[in-house]
């Protein structure tokens, strides 16, 4: 029986709300108030940003324009104003004890709007979003998006000082860790490959989580988007956002050190190389090392970041990102328990069945391009291209997923060589426009992408020791690979052995394994008074082309595999007030096969149809305290047919079985912002039930997915000292909790846990020093698994204390 959490950040959101106002001190505080208008027509502007730099004081404009910042501690600052659609705006004020200071804003109109990607940065220092590019493909507010859509800003991401995907996942409602990977579950459903970098489709390695320091927001897309991506999970996309260039110079510098050795620095700088601000530059750098709490399991890795934006004009801007990154250590496999045993503590969880001499080393280099014309104010060309390539060289020995008969103790191992690369390229082009017809307004657009990824690579694996025992029992003979014993672990093993024996080697192809994925799609954003209506068709055409495993390479023993797919998508929003928007949404996804189980069947099982599934979602979005802090309602039935899941068979690791339909049901809610002055916050709760529905085998009917939790949630807050002799202190706060898991062991389960992290902070001028501790109370846990062979331990408590500085 599933017994829900007492998630406790429930409550310590509800004392968050009730917090009296701090008193005013009248002697050093002054105000600052004012109005902003539209600059071509006079009107006052709800909603607008209104925020004091290089503080976290900031507030929103009223339904008449106006504004006001109470309690603001005397002194020079630059006053910002910025709003979806219009161009920022700042002044420099000087706020005197006991006194109004009083400010207007003018704000011309941008096409910031009609932009698919950013060129330039976002200057806001929050942690909500005040639009998104990916949800809809041009910038809309996320009030306005009638699907749940959920952003982690590089705010929350540092302040929690996180440095990966996984990392970040902790503040997205429905979406939890499945492994120790770039594996995810999103609304019951395993997610490891819809990942987009600004828009378009890469193709991460699967083994680590993309690492974020050049990372300005991660947004997680619920549903399926395949409308305009095409293939997608049903459970969500999740797009990063890169950081894009700032017309003002801006700098920053950290450095970090914590448990387990690890090191950590970041550089970030950003600016204009022109005097005209036609030419602007960010650059970022991170470097990470560690040993980590699992043996043998240390890492070391770095990334390069360069960004250039070009704006000849304002019809005219233009952006180009490189990324590279590469990260040295080993693959870890996870933590082994004894066979069939309900204590996964039989082991402990620094338990690692590498060995010295293995390693994994992977890099990861891309370039995106992005080129955005306006021809009239009404019409406009957006076109972007990503370039990407992922290179791995791994030598490992690892379980065969067996243990001996009789001896829950022994596992059988195997010993595997790889070196592989996938390159992508994928371009987009499509045109927006803007327009009316009678009462309706409309804001659609049309375009054609191509996505074409290549991937080759070289093997050879052992298996065994002196014999091999198959999953019916049968014993062949070994390739010299020693048995690992759990009891008596043994660490001095060769890389490479001469003793081994291959039993499976693959060579490099001639020719790669080719995906192609051509789509054609429309949309129409209509708006009627109170009334938005999203209207969505692609036409999705999916081709492989495999190269022969016999080693002939001639056209005519290649494989081609055709499929195609039509994918609507319908969305409706209703503005109940200006602060209280409800919504609902149809859409269908499609994930087609991927090319090896289309090429090896006797390794994976195949053939096997493609993936489809259905989304309706209905729910409100809401903002609170004149737009400081947003929340988001929402309850969602996911279908999704033809699903492929592991097999679990002892000594086929990649064998693959389809299920007829899996049902995910759930609520979810978030909230996000600002509580008070200094007082920050991101929350999230979801149910979820993601159940088997069809199977070829009816003792599957009725069993929850693996790795899908009833029941998970988080709560992160910071409260900042803005005045008094101790300003500038600041003390975060958090929870992540999550219930009990399956595995793909039907005896297996992952018990739930409760864990709180804090933070201590205090920052003088722009020199901050930050002490975090995750796993306060240094609880055991387990984040995701597979079976009794491999499962993925939390990290005990550790320490971590920052130095950052920032500069103009």
């Amino acid at each position: 029986m599933h017994r829900p959490l007492p998630f406790v950040f429930v409550a310590l959101l509800a004392l968050a709300v009730a917090l009296p106002p701090q008193a005013r001190a009248q002697q050093q505080t002054g105000v600052v108030e004012g109005r902003v208008t539209d600059a071509d027509t006079g009107a006052p502007i709800p909603g607008v940003n209104v925020a004091l730099e290089g503080t976290e004081r900031g507030t929103a404009t009223g339904a008449n324009g106006r504004f006001r910042l109470e309690d603001v501690a005397a002194g020079r600052y630059t006053l910002l104003a910025s709003f979806l659609g219009y161009t920022a705006r700042e002044r420099e004020i000087t706020v005197e004890a006991g006194r109004t200071t009083t400010a207007a804003f003018a704000l011309a109109p941008s096409n910031v709007h009609l932009q698919q990607v950013e060129v330039t940065g976002r200057r806001a220092t929050t942690y909500d979003a005040d639009y998104s590019f990916a949800a809809t493909k041009v910038a809309t507010a996320p009030m306005n998006v009638p699907q749940s859509l959920s952003i982690v800003t590089k705010e929350v991401l540092d302040d929690q000082q996180a440095y990966t995907l996984n990392d970040a996942v902790r503040n997205v409602a429905g979406v939890n860790t499945f492994s120790g990977y770039n594996d995810l579950a999103a609304r019951g459903f395993r997610n490891s490959s819809s990942r987009l970098i600004n828009g378009l489709r890469a193709q991460f390695g699967f083994w680590h989580a993309p690492l974020l320091p050049h990372i300005e927001r991660v947004e997680f897309i619920k549903g399926p988007a395949s409308a305009l991506f095409g293939r997608a999970n049903p459970g969500g996309t999740i797009n990063m956002v890169t950081k894009k260039p700032l017309p003002e110079a801006r700098q920053a510098l950290s450095a970090s050190a914590g448990s387990y050795g690890s090191y950590r620095a970041t550089a970030d700088f950003t600016g204009p190389v022109n005097d005209e601000r036609s030419l602007l530059y960010r650059l970022n750098v991170g470097y990470d090392r560690s040993e980590t709490f699992r043996f043998l399991q240390g890492h070391e890795s770095y990334i390069v970041a360069p960004s250039i934006s070009f704006l000849p004009s304002e019809d005219t801007r233009v952006n180009a990102d490189l990324v590279y990154s590469r990260r040295e250590g080993k693959l870890d496999r996870g933590q082994a328990i004894f066979n069939q045993s309900d204590d996964l503590t039989s082991t402990p969880i620094d338990f690692s069945l590498s060995q010295p001499g293995d390693f994994q080393n992977t890099t990861d280099l891309y370039l995106t391009l992005s080129l955005r014309h306006a021809f009239t104010d009404w019409l406009t060309f957006n076109s972007s291209y990503l370039k990407y390539r992922y290179d791995e060289n791994l030598a490992e020995h690892r379980t065969s997923n067996v243990f001996l008969p009789d001896d829950p103790t022994v596992l059988q191992m195997r010993f595997i060589r790889r070196q592989s690369d996938t390159s992508v390229d994928n371009v987009t082009n499509y045109l927006t426009a803007d327009f009316e017809t009678g009462p309706l307004s409309h804001q659609a657009l049309a375009g054609f992408d191509y996505y074409r990824q290549d991937a080759n690579g070289s093997s050879w694996q052992a298996f065994g020791d002196e014999e091999f025992i198959t999953a019916r029992g049968d014993t062949l003979p070994g390739g010299g690979v020693p048995n690992f014993d759990l009891d008596d672990p043994n660490y001095s093993l060769d890389r490479e052995p001469e003793t081994y024996t291959a039993a499976r080697t693959s060579p490099r192809s001639e020719e790669p394994a080719r995906t192609y994925t051509y789509g054609a799609y429309v949309q129409d954003q209509i708006t009627y008074g109170p009334l938005r209506l999203l209207l969505g068709l692609r036409q999705e055409w999916f081709n492989t082309r495999l190269p022969a495993l016999d080693g002939e390479e001639n056209e005519e023993n290649f494989e081609h595999i055709e499929q195609t797919a039509l994918l609507p998508r319908a969305g409706l929003v209703y503005d109940v007030t200006d602060a209280l928007n409800v919504y609902g949404t149809f859409t269908q996804g499609f994930q087609p096969q991927d090319a090896s189980t289309l090429q090896q069947p006797e390794r994976f099982g195949g053939p096997f149809d493609p993936e489809r599934s259905t989304l309706l979602e209905a729910g409100a979005k809401s903002e609170f305290l004149d737009g400081g802090l947003y929340a988001t309602l929402a309850a969602y039935q996911i279908t999704k047919r033809n699903v492929l899941v592991n097999a679990n068979a002892p000594n086929r690791p990649d064998l693959l079985e389809q299920r007829g339909e899996v049902r995910s049901r759930g609520v979810e809610l978030s909230a996000s912002g600002s509580l008070a002055p200094g007082l920050r916050l991101t929350a999230n709760y979801a149910y979820n039930d993601a159940v088997i529905t069809e199977s070829s085998n009816p003792d599957d009917i009725g069993q929850t997915n693996e790795n899908a939790p009833h029941h998970q949630g988080s709560f992160w807050g910071k409260y900042t000292l803005l005045r008094g002799p101790l300003k500038g202190l600041g003390a975060g706060l958090g929870l992540r909790a999550v219930s009990e898991r399956e595995t793909f062991a039907e005896t297996l389960d992952l018990p739930g846990h409760a864990i709180v992290d804090a933070s201590l902070s205090y920052r003088v001028d722009r020199f901050e020093v930050t002490a975090y501790v995750d796993n306060l109370l240094d609880a055991t846990y387990w984040t995701g698994g597979y079976n009794y062979g491999r499962i993925f331990p939390g990290s005990p408590r550790r320490f971590r204390v920052k130095v950052a500085y920032t500069f103009d």
